[in-house]
């Protein structure tokens, strides 16, 4: 059953998390001041059974470049744990993963992240 009272904690609850994640990328993952578009999946927002995770990193560079990786943009994943990823100099597969993501953002299954 809807519970309006609910939506708005959820809402609210999105709101914070996703202007917390913007600040700390600013601040601590992202070097530079070129930001790039960052998008979230809204279901990993999700407190129930339709929750989802994306685990990989993709990083889409001038439709040039394709960077793919398992390693979030953490000090752990960084310096201490073992990840893995590739960087590819392939203009076709770098456009065609941006053309992926850019059809998930479309059917409103990805979301911008407020800010970047």
């Amino acid at each position: 059953m809807y519970d309006p009272e609910v939506a708005f904690r959820q809402d609210r609850f999105q709101a914070e998390a996703l202007r917390a994640f913007e600040e700390r990328f600013r601040r601590r993952d992202w070097p530079g001041g070129r930001l790039p578009a960052v998008f979230y999946d809204p279901r990993s927002m999700d407190t129930g059974p339709k929750r989802s995770v994306l685990h990989a990193k993709c990083v889409v560079v001038d439709d040039r470049y394709a960077f793919v990786t398992s390693a979030n943009f953490t000090e752990a994943a960084q310096t201490r744990n073992i990840e893995a990823g590739v960087l590819l100099d392939d203009p076709p597969f770098a456009i065609a993963l941006r053309g992926q993501f850019e059809s998930l953002a479309t059917a409103g299954l990805l979301r911008r992240v407020p800010g970047l």
